[in-house]
This record gives structure tokens, sequence and C-alpha cells, in this order.
């Protein structure tokens, strides 16, 4: 494990606690040189607060971030929803 993943995973570590509360979590996918890919699960994935964005770019501002949205996640939680009505 190189030094980008293992700050990535320092702050995946924090934010995921926190993420937790809301039915979400993000994971990382790949890093390739400076890239970060990390996907997203849940109601955080579309918040419009970019916690996930101001985290990385707070503790590892040299980084290009990339997040990926579940989309399965969504669709069921629409399906949910819709079922509660």
């Amino acid at each position: 494990m190189n030094e980008i993943e293992k700050k990535v995973y320092e702050v995946l570590h924090n934010l995921n606690w926190l993420m937790e509360g809301h039915d979400s979590f993000a994971e990382l996918i790949k890093v390739k040189g400076n890239k970060v890919v990390l996907r997203c699960v849940g109601y955080c994935a579309e918040c419009e607060s970019n916690c996930i964005e101001v985290a990385f770019k707070e503790r590892m501002p040299d980084i290009e971030l990339i997040i990926r949205h579940s989309a399965a996640f969504k669709k069921e939680n629409k399906k949910t929803k819709i079922r509660e009505l």
C-alpha cells in the first residue's frame, strides 16, 4: 500500500462513521498516480454539502478526486419510497 492509499483510507475512516448515520458509505476503488477513484453509496452521494469532496480537498489537496455514485442503491431507495407512500 502506497502513501496516497494510506491517506485515502484515513480520510475514509473519518468520513464513514459520519456517513453511516445517513445510511451511506464511501470506498476506495483505485489509485493511479494522483487520481483517486471512490464509490459513494447512499443518500450522501446526492448531498449538496459535498462533505466527501471537502474532506479530501482539505487533507489531500494534490489529488484529483473522482467519485462514482451507485445507481443500484438509488433505484432501490426509490422503490422503497414508492412502497411507503
